[in-house]
């Protein structure tokens, strides 16, 4: 007996890349003829319906007054050009002044959508719930159904002791500034991250894992070549699937230049 079509929820972050890997896994199930709704930052209206999924956006900050609003991932354009001097300074200069501020906005976003996010569950009723983000949002992690996490921002996003500290840009082949670095990165964020947890389980989700500000899920694609990545010091569980490549095929071929 064939399998009922499942309703897949995907909440990426408003940028175009983890936008884009959920784009080429949601079409890979659209056309398997299951049913992909996008719960993408508002700035994305009518850049997903044309693809062939169900659009039902959240604002993550107060809807933008333009006339015709704001292009696709405007906040983070702005934020980097705004912040792009921080990037002058030595990485252990930048966690209090660029990495903690990054932070900041991730959770004020996290939590300005919280009600409207369990609406949108409760209104898609998805069997399956997809995020590719670095920010947990308990809406995802309280309905009930799977959890999938796509890990596609950094690889150091997933920590070992062997490697170097996510964001530190630190080779891996000389620990001698990671000591520093993590102590850095502790002392900057534990408040916030104690306080964040807080709030995450006040929602009913689980504890975050130490200093970690989102959850693993029960499957976790993994999207980075294993030709370029880094050689982890203890195997990723079962749960964790290396994708090479996440995207979607074009229409038409495009032949290279």
């Amino acid at each position: 007996m064939p399998r009922r079509p499942l309703t897949v929820l995907f909440m990426p972050e408003s940028a175009y890349g983890p936008t884009n890997n959920c784009i080429g896994v949601g079409d890979v199930l659209r056309r398997r003829g299951h049913h992909v709704v996008f719960a993408a930052e508002a700035s994305w209206k009518g850049r997903l319906e044309p693809l062939g999924f169900e659009e039902d956006l959240v604002d993550l900050s107060p809807p933008a007054r333009e006339p015709g609003g704001q292009d696709a991932g405007a906040f983070w354009k702005e934020f980097i050009a705004s912040t792009a001097p921080e990037f002058r300074k030595p990485t252990i200069e930048q966690v209090d002044t660029w990495i903690k501020p990054v932070w900041a906005e991730l959770i004020n976003g996290a939590q300005y959508c919280q009600e409207q996010l369990a609406e949108i569950v409760a209104r898609t009723r998805p069997d399956v719930i997809v995020e590719d983000n670095v920010i947990c949002f308990p809406a995802l992690l309280t309905a009930g159904v799977p959890f999938v996490r796509i890990v596609s921002c950094n690889p150091l996003e997933i920590p070992d002791p062997a490697l170097p500290p996510a964001f530190s840009g630190y080779p891996a082949g000389d620990q001698a500034q990671w000591p520093a670095f993590r102590a850095e990165y502790d002392r900057v964020h534990r408040a916030m991250w104690a306080e964040f947890g807080d709030w995450v389980t006040g929602h009913g989700a689980p504890p975050l894992p130490d200093l970690e500000f989102i959850h693993p899920g029960q499957v976790n694609p993994y999207v980075y070549p294993e030709l370029a990545d880094y050689q982890r010091s203890r195997p990723l569980g079962p749960g964790w699937h290396r994708l090479d490549s996440s995207v979607r095929e074009t229409d038409a071929p495009f032949p290279l230049p």
